[in-house]
């Protein structure tokens, strides 16, 4: 039993690391949206984004031997059929992608669902007031 969700990073070399989290799955925009917000505040620094993105989505699951999987451009385990929000460094948008499987393992639709720009996604899920995106 969980609430099962992947999302993603993708950074400017075409790469996205996949956050798989077995629990947050109703609540994957907002806490995309929390990470990002708390991310921009290195918005010139991809790789300090990247980290910071990364710790807020994991938040206190670091110490824990279940709950968060990680991988690069590929799903390591089964969301709940939620759509699986992707920020993307190089653009500065967020797309929501369609969870697949085949054989070979877990990926997403390259084909986005839904694709917003940041102030967009960040106004949407409730988080634009929070300081200077913090």
């Amino acid at each position: 039993m969980g609430d099962r969700v992947n999302v993603g990073i993708r950074g400017t070399d075409g790469n996205t690391i996949f956050l798989y989290l077995h629990w947050g799955g109703e609540d994957a925009n907002e806490i995309v949206a929390r990470a990002i917000a708390h991310s921009m505040s290195r918005g010139d620094d991809e790789a300090y984004l990247t980290r910071i993105f990364v710790s807020r989505v994991i938040d206190r699951d670091w110490d824990k031997e279940t709950g968060v999987g990680m991988s690069i451009n590929k799903l390591s385990a089964m969301g709940d059929g939620y759509p699986v929000p992707v920020y993307n460094y190089a653009n500065k948008t967020i797309s929501l992608h369609e969870e697949k499987w085949d054989k070979a393992g877990g990926y997403i639709d390259l084909e986005p669902q839904t694709v917003y720009n940041v102030d967009e996604y960040l106004a949407k899920f409730a988080i634009r007031g929070v300081g200077a995106y913090v």
